[in-house]
């Protein structure tokens, strides 16, 4: 890579490195390198976001949400001018920032962001410790740790997005000190100096075996043995009473040694086996050089005769069609950047969300060799309540095998048990019928080996760094092809009044197909004309614990008991929509039918797409799926008994 020099910073407060400031006036970072702080909080996050995407289009959509969370004032234009124009004049260098016609570039070349370095490090760090070059280890650990200035993105509001990285960037951070601290005890010199940095580490994370095995071992190769004794002993007591576990291998390790009073204090004896420890790997940002390369992960490894947990439902017996969506969650799950996979299938009731999910999750078991669990949040689920995000983590750590007893009762603990537990791994977890993000962000693993699928009827937009997959109904021909496969009857085609009449709903399809599979003197064409026929095509659609209603009745009861105004307008306006059976709606003409404002009419018709019952075909155009306008119609039949006191909407 190229070197010419530091010139942004976001390992701390987003700075800018240049030339020497006035004297007194700019502090250097612990490398030496001037620091120029970049005083505006506008122009800190200006510069952060445009950092993010270097290289690369930054709208002004994009911008101006972010400098403004979302509320942009009217001025919010010329005043994205002005803050451009005084990044301009801070960067001091033509053709650094770019305008292009839909928004902004900053270029940024390598070497120049103290992330990209970081990364450039911690790579060469990780390849000197496969090799048993500690000396080269140490002195790339400390060169990327010199640059860390405080939390990335340290000042900037939580709206700027970055979380992820954040995150991924700690993490590397924790583990470069454990390589830096393996290095020190493997060369065996001033070992003595490392005991106050290692001892206010292990306080710093009690769980981390890491740092309490180094203390451990420091400790005792300079003589003070039962010191090292202490401290196993409390590591042991904090695990077994919090978490139900004992120390791992290499905790074991250094404990005999301790015992036995093997090791020397020049560090001949050496008890780190980088080759048999899995080594997390850290994830690299993307500039306009693009990725920094990245090693393969190594598969975890489970101790003899412990089964990775599966706990997946079985595969759907007949699934058809979807193949963009497959190859590209295949694809986003299996990614080698670094960091843990996130995909969020999204949809309408019934569309095929969950059967996606596992029909891709049973086929990466390879990919996912520490194992894949499943779980049903009950976010739409009838006559259930969703999950909440401490009976999830409850749930998920059982599955890993802790005992309940063990289960830590603060859901940060819990969240940081589990992230522990899966950060070595290679583990999927299939979150199935998600609430919100709020109802999983907690769950989510930090391990750079782990993969996550949700399936919600919202994208769950609020999630950093997923990839998202909405799913529309089936093609003429893949519904005609599973009916026919789970119905056994050959003859259906395409065109067949079935597949339309079931609005190429996989539900619908599926509740068809098991009445003609129950009926074999039912025909597709007699059973076509029955729902043809029907006041209500949603009284054939039902069958066994297969039933299109009863999941839309959950969504609408759910909107209805909700404590959110816009919710309950939104119930009351799908009900309108039942009445009035318009090709489409937007919010002006919903707003004089209903004798409410335009923007409580568009509130209740955003949050209708948002669950999925709608789907906004065009700015602010609104339409029905096919079974959800059949609902509409028998909610608006109804008796409106459940408009809150106060509501505007009325029944139609």
């Amino acid at each position: 890579m190229t070197r010419r020099g530091l010139r942004f910073g976001l390992l701390g407060t987003p700075v800018l490195h240049g030339g020497e400031p006035a004297r007194g006036q700019a502090p250097r970072t612990p490398g030496g390198v001037p620091v120029v702080p970049v005083t505006s909080p506008k122009l800190r996050t200006l510069l952060t976001v445009l950092l993010l995407d270097a290289g690369r289009v930054v709208s002004v959509e994009v911008l101006k949400d972010a400098l403004w969370g979302g509320a942009p004032p009217v001025s919010a234009l010329p005043s994205l001018h002005n803050h451009v124009a005084r990044l301009r004049r801070l960067l001091d260098e033509p053709g650094r920032l770019l305008t292009v016609p839909t928004g902004y570039v900053l270029r940024v070349d390598d070497g120049e962001l103290d992330v990209q370095v970081f990364d450039t490090h911690v790579a060469a760090a990780r390849a000197a410790r496969a090799e048993g070059d500690w000396e080269r280890v140490r002195g790339e650990c400390r060169a990327a740790l010199r640059l860390w200035r405080g939390t990335p993105l340290g000042g900037l509001a939580p709206d700027v997005g970055g979380y992820a990285l954040v995150r991924r960037l700690q993490e590397a951070r924790l583990l470069l000190h454990e390589w830096r601290y393996d290095a020190e005890l493997a060369l065996g010199d001033r070992l003595a100096d490392l005991v106050p940095e290692l001892a206010a580490l292990a306080e710093e994370h009690p769980l981390r075996e890491a740092y309490h095995r180094q203390l451990m071992l420091t400790l005792h190769r300079t003589g003070r043995q039962a010191e090292a004794l202490v401290v196993h002993r409390d590591l042991r007591a904090r695990l077994t009473d919090q978490l139900g576990v004992e120390p791992g291998p290499a905790v074991r390790d250094a404990h005999v040694e301790v015992l036995r009073g093997s090791g020397t204090r020049d560090g001949a004896s050496l008890w780190v086996r980088p080759a048999q420890t899995p080594i997390a790997q850290t994830p690299f940002v993307q500039v306009s050089s693009g990725h920094l390369p990245s090693a393969q992960l190594p598969p975890a490894q489970f101790p003899p005769g412990q089964v990775p947990p599966g706990r997946l439902p079985p595969a759907p017996a007949h699934f058809v069609g979807r193949a963009d969506a497959r190859e590209g969650i295949t694809h986003a799950l299996s990614a080698t950047d670094g960091a843990t996979r996130l995909v969020v299938l999204s949809g309408t009731v019934g569309i095929g969300k969950s059967a996606l999910a596992l029909h891709v999750a049973h086929a990466l078991e390879e990919r996912f060799s520490g194992g894949r669990l499943y779980l049903n949040l009950r976010g739409a689920e009838p006559g259930s309540a969703p999950l909440t995000a401490e009976q999830i983590l409850a749930a998920l750590l059982r599955d890993l095998g802790v005992p309940s007893c063990a289960v830590p009762e603060h859901p940060d603990t819990a969240s940081a048990l589990l992230r522990s537990l899966l950060a070595p791994t290679r583990t999927l977890l299939v979150l199935d019928d998600a609430v919100s993000a709020a109802q999983i962000r907690p769950v989510l693993p930090a391990g750079p080996g782990c993969g996550v699928v949700v399936t919600s009827r919202s994208p769950l937009t609020a999630l950093d760094g997923a990839a998202r997959f909405p799913l529309p109904p089936l093609s003429d021909e893949e519904s005609a092809a599973l009916l026919r496969a789970a119905s056994g009857r050959d003859g259906i085609t395409a065109r067949h009044p079935l597949v339309a009449l079931t609005g190429r709903l996989p539900l619908a399809l599926r509740v068809v197909a098991a009445r003609l599979a129950a009926r074999r003197a039912l025909t597709p064409d007699a059973f076509a004309a029955q729902l043809a026929a029907a006041e209500s095509r949603l009284d054939l659609l039902d069958y066994d614990d297969l039933g299109v209603r009863r999941s839309l009745d959950a969504a609408f009861a759910a909107l209805t008991a909700s404590e959110r105004r816009t919710d309950r307008d939104a119930a009351l306006a799908l009900r309108h929509i039942g009445a009035l059976d318009l090709p489409s709606y937007d919010a002006p003409s919903l707003a004089r039918l209903t004798g409410v404002d335009e923007a409580r009419a568009e509130a209740a018709l955003e949050r209708l797409a948002d669950v999925a019952l709608l789907e906004e075909t065009a700015y602010g155009r609104f339409v029905p799926y096919d079974l959800v306008r059949d609902f509409a119609r028998e909610r608006a039949a109804e008796p409106c008994a459940h408009a809150p006191a106060g509501c505007h909407f009325a029944s139609a």
